[in-house]
């Protein structure tokens, strides 16, 4: 019996993203249909049942792969995750204890680092008060999902198309008004003319709709642009899915990234305006080449910081001529304030 992903995702209770993911580190290869949608055979669940299983273990995949492959080497794998887990254990029972005496004497840390007063305990030096916060930092996971671009929930573009009808039905007000006046005025001209409206509000989301956006994720990350596909990505939109018309990569897909800046001078009405323009250039391991440039006001986020600690987290090969990394490495300065601070 075959199954199609969503039949799997409600009975496995894991997302079609998780499936698709999976499916591309290799653990599955489940066969295409005539109509390139893929069929689930019991031995594809039984695979997904199994890596549901040990990830609820918290056993990393890499593991996971080398038991699907080597059965036999589920003891030997599980014994050295019960060794990885009494140490995460004992890490973060001493980082507990060091923030528990902290709290105790309700000082701030600084003090702490510079005092050596940790409940009466020796004087701890910098480097060791770094190498248990690091101990800590290890087994969080750091980085929330960062969006670069324009990305449209179901419900803003819901607002858009009722914006864009209301402005239609404006525009071509004037002509509804000239039968009216005119007392010539039909169900045929109502009907016709509502069908016009209805036609001119599809044109005009056709010609505005522009939807691009890069999504940056602790494990993977999404391109997705409408570009030469607007009404399957405007259906997209509207049922949440771009993801799964988005160009999927891992983090190892990359072959290196190279990032920089350039200067520049802008807007109308209330005078120049000046901003940055922070161009990443990823080259692929597949050959494929993508550019995102993303222009920086002074009121932008820090999202931009938050990709290349990503980037960087992951032990991406980063391009840094102008060296960006300084300002990475700090925390006092927004990147606007540190571009313009070292522009100047």
């Amino acid at each position: 019996m075959h199954m199609k992903i969503k039949e799997v995702e409600k009975l496995l209770q894991i997302n079609s993203q998780t499936i698709r993911y999976y499916e591309k580190l290799g653990f599955l290869k489940p066969k295409r249909d005539e109509n390139g949608y893929r069929n689930y055979t019991q031995e594809d669940v039984q695979i997904l049942r199994k890596i549901h299983f040990l990830r609820d273990l918290d056993i990393p995949l890499e593991m996971i792969q080398t038991i699907l492959l080597n059965p036999d080497q589920f003891q030997n794998i599980l014994n050295k995750h019960l060794k990885f887990l009494q140490a995460k254990i004992e890490n973060l029972e001493e980082v507990q204890q060091k923030c528990f005496h902290l709290n105790q004497k309700n000082i701030p840390l600084l003090d702490a680092i510079i005092d050596g007063e940790f409940q009466n305990q020796p004087a701890h030096s910098h480097d060791e008060i770094k190498s248990i916060i690091h101990k800590a930092s290890e087994f969080i996971k750091p980085y929330p999902v960062v969006t670069l671009g324009r990305k449209t929930t179901p419900f803003q573009f819901l607002k858009e198309i009722i914006f864009i009808f209301i402005s239609t039905t404006l525009i071509t007000m004037s002509f509804l008004l000239y039968f009216i006046n005119t007392h010539t005025m039909t169900h045929i001209h109502w009907g016709l003319y509502l069908l016009s409206v209805i036609l001119l509000t599809i044109i005009f989301i056709f010609i505005l709709f522009h939807e691009k956006y890069y999504e940056f994720g602790i494990v993977d990350f999404y391109i997705f642009d409408s570009y030469k596909m607007k009404a399957k990505s405007i259906k997209a939109v509207l049922e949440n899915t771009t993801h799964e018309i988005a160009r999927h990569y891992l983090y190892k897909d990359i072959c290196n990234v190279k990032i920089h800046v350039e200067k520049k001078i802008g807007g109308i009405g209330f005078g120049p305006v000046t901003y940055y323009n922070i161009i990443y250039q990823f080259h692929m391991r597949d050959g494929n080449h993508f550019q995102i440039n993303s222009s920086l006001y002074q009121e932008t986020s820090q999202d931009r910081k938050s990709v290349y600690e990503i980037l960087d987290y992951h032990h991406v090969k980063i391009i840094d001529e102008q060296n960006l990394k300084r300002f990475f490495l700090q925390k006092n300065l927004s990147i606007y304030e540190y571009l313009e601070k070292r522009c100047t």
